[in-house]
């Protein structure tokens, strides 16, 4: 079923994003960086007659990437960024410092949520969402604590 518009009460026409569609000059170091490092699912990909990689959330193949022998250019800047929800910030972020992968993070003002930011191998900002309990322990126990204070 098509999701509701909340604004206008009618159906949408397009239910949700599918998939993103990388160009790339090395498959290898993609499949490195979303599979082994991100913890990304390598699946299947039709036979397209030229070298790619689909990677996978839940099932789904999100991310396509095509490889190309033509030169591409770090970040294109059109597009800021992906993103995605999340679990498990702790065990995540451990997974980045272990693979030496610089990221930033920060809470959103005024939402529960909590995000982290790093890069791609092409320069493509990666963001990705915690929202509720698998937000950063840190500031999990600091709501705790203030909570309990104020009762």
């Amino acid at each position: 079923m098509m999701p509701l518009n909340m604004k206008t009460g009618k159906l949408a026409e397009v239910s949700s994003l599918d998939h993103v569609n990388i160009l790339t000059n090395d498959i290898d170091e993609c499949r490195r960086f979303y599979i082994d490092v991100l913890g990304f699912e390598e699946g299947y990909r039709p036979d397209f007659g030229f070298p790619g990689l689909w990677i996978y959330i839940g099932g789904a193949p999100v991310v396509h990437f095509i490889e190309t022998e033509t030169s591409q250019p770090a970040n294109s800047g059109t597009i800021d960024h992906i993103a995605f929800r999340a679990h498990n910030y702790e065990k995540f972020t451990a997974r980045l410092k272990s693979h030496k992968v610089e990221f930033t993070d920060h809470a959103v003002p005024g939402m529960d949520l909590h995000q982290v930011f790093c890069f791609d191998p092409h320069g493509i900002k990666v963001e990705f969402n915690f929202e509720g309990q698998d937000r950063p322990w840190t500031v999990l126990e600091r709501e705790y604590e203030a909570m309990k204070a104020s009762n």
